[in-house]
């Protein structure tokens, strides 16, 4: 049932659109920028494959988030020493200076926090809709978050109780 997917549209419009949220969540997840690339060219391959149309447009952000992720996973089996981030790499996407410290300490964190961290308040999603990209309980996205919110709180600010 297709509500408002009328003609599949074009990678290079999904890559306009998208491309910068799939970079930074593969970068997120993968600490480099030729992995990130290489999992978001994955992803939009397998979007030019796709046959099925989306049931509209969150359908398609959320198909695009999870093959982004999944991808990454997948990468990650493979590679698990991986170099370090280069924060000159990541200040090209985000402005702020602040925003720049928290990623960097986001970074350090282990990846089941990263990434619904990263889901919730970088990208927007609820944990309803974490728990479906990640295919996991709402229970185990609530718990991550606080849990890693615990985590980057004490590392950014100095480890309070929290």
């Amino acid at each position: 049932m297709d509500t408002g997917d009328k003609a599949p549209e074009s990678v290079e419009a999904v890559f306009a659109r998208y491309g910068n949220m799939l970079y930074r969540t593969a970068f997120v997840m993968m600490k480099n920028q030729y992995d990130a690339e290489d999992a978001v060219q994955d992803t939009l391959i397998k979007y030019m494959e796709r046959r099925k149309a989306f049931e509209g447009e969150e359908h398609r952000k959320a198909w695009l988030l999870r093959v982004t992720i999944n991808g990454c996973k997948n990468r990650l089996r493979f590679y698990r020493n991986h170099p370090d981030v280069s924060m000159e790499e990541l200040s090209s996407y985000y402005e702020k200076h602040e925003d720049m410290e928290v990623m960097e300490q986001l970074l350090q964190l282990p990846g089941k926090y990263r990434e619904v961290l990263m889901l919730h308040y970088v990208e927007g999603y609820q944990s309803s809709e974490i728990a479906g990209l990640l295919k996991i309980t709402e229970a185990a996205v609530r718990k991550r978050l606080e849990r890693g919110r615990r985590q980057l709180k004490e590392k950014v600010g100095g480890g309070t109780d929290g």
